[in-house]
């Protein structure tokens, strides 16, 4: 098996920094040496976690062999550059490239940046099926959403009741907010409240800027919500996974997803997840391993996401959003066996291993088609 790269923003706290890791710790859970460029060293080094795991692996030369590009179809073009700048040899390997997307038709324009590629990895059906109407196959290959194994912190830490069934909701300001839906978590906790005013729930927001705090956005949503407790500092990787196993129920009732990371780390947890029935989420997220919101499809606004113009995305239905909240406080039992169910899907599909074996394949595939370089 020839050398593999993985190419992106390996300490970046935001959702491909999180591919590559995964995409690194699937290739070590089946003995696939690979390595990891950095490809503009933007990111903060800070996270304790993503040290341990990228620095030994870390290095500054786009070997020969496999290399794995977890990059943006917009974004292509300047790491290819990049590239060239530095010197490297683009054409010295096989080149695969792993791009995010959340709606249904992937840009034109993108997909032509995609084809200086040798091979599309597509990490949902979703998103296969939005390259490929752009005239793009892509490989399923998935992304791994494993536990990291260790104590975690207490709900005392985030100032969380330990009595309260926890609703969370976890927002990145930098991912088109709109399409996270944020309205929806505290117009959900108002339903709650409004039919069982007595059950102890606290309904937990948490909110990230990219790399940064989101204080000054906090600010004006605890002025409207004030029953709403608004988290708005970084959280490393420890304090993420620590703050997602203090919850009893993540709800995510976005728009669009391409994936549903923090969806599956809920359900890899053995969290019971609320989620919108539509888009990548489905992968992870469906009928007897989740809770699953009705939804009706609804054009895009202009400006709320890249390219957008003409096409459709989910407007989940929160009055049965909440029925599916309700009836799951009321029966634990139900709601713990839905939760197992998910986890033990993350487990056998989802894993670094489930994910490692896939990656082996494809790299097995690719290196022997000719002119492969080793």
């Amino acid at each position: 098996m020839p050398p593999i790269t993985l190419v992106g923003h390996p300490y970046a706290s935001i959702g491909m920094g999180e591919q590559l890791r995964g995409h690194l710790r699937a290739c070590q859970a089946v003995c696939l040496p690979a390595t990891v460029l950095d490809i503009f060293r933007h990111a903060p080094r800070d996270d304790a976690e993503h040290l341990a795991l990228v620095q030994p692996a870390e290095t500054e030369i786009l070997g020969p062999g496999l290399r794995i590009f977890h990059v943006n179809g917009d974004e292509a073009a300047r790491v290819l550059q990049r590239l060239a700048d530095l010197g490297q040899d683009f054409a010295g390997g096989r080149n695969v490239v792993v791009p995010a997307w959340e709606l249904a038709h992937y840009p034109a324009e993108w997909a032509a940046e995609l084809r200086r590629f040798d091979e599309v990895w597509a990490l949902s059906g979703f998103i296969r099926d939005a390259l490929a109407s752009a005239g793009i196959g892509s490989r399923l290959i998935g992304q791994p959403v494993e536990p990291t194994p260790g104590l975690m912190l207490p709900r005392r830490h985030f100032g969380l009741r330990e009595s309260a069934f926890i609703v969370l909701g976890m927002l990145d300001l930098t991912s088109f907010v709109e399409r996270k839906n944020p309205a929806a978590l505290p117009a959900l906790a108002a339903k709650i409240r409004d039919i069982a005013p007595l059950l102890d729930v606290q309904f937990v927001l948490k909110a990230k800027s990219g790399e940064n705090n989101a204080a000054e956005w906090a600010a004006a949503w605890r002025e409207v919500h004030p029953d709403l407790v608004i988290l708005d500092r970084k959280l490393d990787a420890l304090a993420t996974r620590s703050l997602l196993a203090t919850c009893d129920c993540l709800v995510s009732l976005h728009r669009a997803e391409g994936f549903g990371r923090t969806v599956g780390e809920a359900m890899a947890l053995g969290r019971l997840v609320l989620a919108t029935g539509f888009s990548g989420s489905l992968d992870i997220a469906h009928e007897g391993t989740a809770l699953i919101a009705r939804h009706t499809l609804v054009a895009v606004p202009p400006g709320a996401y890249p390219h957008g113009e003409g096409q459709l995305w989910a407007e989940p239905d929160l009055d049965h959003a909440a029925s599916l909240l309700l009836a799951a406080i009321r029966t634990p039992a139900a709601a713990r066996r839905i939760a197992a169910a998910g986890q033990r899907a993350m487990r056998l599909s989802f894993s670094n291993r489930a994910v490692g074996l896939r990656i082996l394949q494809a790299a097995e595939t690719l290196t022997q088609r000719p002119g492969m370089v080793l």
